[in-house]
């Protein structure tokens, strides 16, 4: 399976991950098949978000919530790896859950260069999963809980 990222998209989630280089942040990526068409950043209230990220629930609720009424799909979750690489931890293998959802993981060891990488989760394991980028018609924001995609023939509401 390769995952469909606009790049609009992509850039705003190395830009959510680049806020607070020094802290994991999360989110969740809406869309339609393997399509992602709206980034939902959700608050990280770990309590060491130095190194881990827990999804607020309730944000995390309201996320899936607004999904569903929009006719989207969870289609990934995102999170930031301050100084390590983007690749899976233990932690992040225990704490998955979804099977069938792309995990995306940026990776800020190198600040001047984050690194995105997806993974496909079967329920016990990460697998890589491509990533493919491609372009968007148009990019609306809606505050700074979603960003979302629509095309020019299809204008998002």
């Amino acid at each position: 399976m390769t995952l469909q990222l606009p790049a609009a998209l992509h850039q705003h989630l190395l830009a959510h991950a680049l806020e607070t280089p020094t802290l994991e942040v999360c989110g969740l990526l809406g869309g339609v098949g393997a399509t992602a068409t709206r980034l939902y950043r959700i608050a990280n209230i770990a309590a060491t978000p130095q190194v881990a990220f827990t999804m607020d629930p309730q944000a995390q609720l309201a996320a899936m919530l607004e999904m569903r009424g929009r006719g989207e799909t969870l289609v990934g979750i995102y999170h930031s790896h301050p100084t390590t690489t983007a690749q899976p931890s233990a932690t992040d293998l225990k704490e998955a859950a979804y099977p069938g959802v792309a995990f995306l993981i940026v990776s800020l060891a190198a600040p001047a260069a984050p690194v995105l990488a997806a993974f496909a989760f079967d329920g016990q394991h990460f697998t890589p999963m491509a990533l493919r980028l491609t372009e968007s018609a148009r990019l609306q924001s809606e505050g700074c809980a979603s960003l979302s995609l629509g095309s020019a023939s299809t204008p998002t509401q």
